[in-house]
């Protein structure tokens, strides 16, 4: 699966690296950061796509912090690489492999569910930061149980192997040590939508706002943004 972001496949199917949907997620980790005074003086991101995350984060920040992009793409390298500044820096590089990086904050945004071995993926992480926020998509639900044809087309546009309900991939985290500070949900983000996806998308948002456990385990669509820290 990996060789999908090598070959060119995945840019082919993702051309500007989802890079439209990055102010919203700098928006939320800015949130996660502000509501539990988490330290950022050195910010890293690891998988860091178009770079844009960090781009954002760069303009909300302090001009102390600075910033360091990781990507092992060349495709998302070239994209990113065009932002490097005097505080924002980018790798085309595997952090996981990295023995003397040492960061305040480590964002993890929409890469587990695309590695093979994510397991040992966050094993190896765990050393590079004393805080990390992930955002990782929730696809396993209801809608996507009764039309797996869904996560199937998701493998193969988005890459994504590996398919998480919310209290699931917090234990997974909790397993390997991580410890989580503070969540919540994030709404899914659409490029273009049917008319069906329309309808589908209203039912999201009414059950939503009644229960939103409920309807995150129901009609899908959400991820979860969670900031932890290593345990002790």
């Amino acid at each position: 699966m990996s060789d999908i972001y090598s070959s060119g496949e995945y840019l082919s199917n993702n051309p500007d690296w989802h890079e439209e949907g990055a102010p919203e997620k700098a928006a939320n980790i800015l949130k996660l950061i502000l509501r539990n005074g988490t330290n950022v003086r050195s910010v890293a991101e690891v998988g860091c796509g178009s770079g844009q995350i960090l781009a954002e984060l760069q303009k909300q920040l302090p001009a102390s912090s600075v910033f360091h992009g990781y990507d092992i793409s060349p495709d998302a390298y070239s994209i990113c690489s065009k932002k490097t500044n005097e505080r924002l820096h980018f790798f085309l590089e595997d952090l996981t492999g990295k023995k003397d990086a040492a960061f305040d904050l480590l964002l993890v945004i929409d890469v587990i569910e695309h590695i093979e071995n994510y397991f040992e993926f966050l094993r190896k992480l765990k050393h590079q930061a004393p805080y990390f926020i992930f955002h990782i998509p929730l696809d396993l639900c209801t809608w996507t149980l009764f039309r797996e044809e869904m996560l199937i087309e998701s493998k193969k546009r988005v890459g994504h192997i590996h398919n998480f309900s919310p209290k699931f991939i917090r234990s997974i985290l909790d397993d390997l040590g991580y410890e989580t500070v503070d969540w919540f949900y994030t709404p899914p983000q659409f490029e273009n939508m049917t008319g069906k996806q329309r309808f589908v998308n209203g039912f999201r948002k009414l059950f939503f706002a009644i229960s939103k456990n409920f309807a995150v385990k129901t009609f899908g669509g959400y991820s979860i943004m969670l900031l932890a820290k290593t345990k002790s």
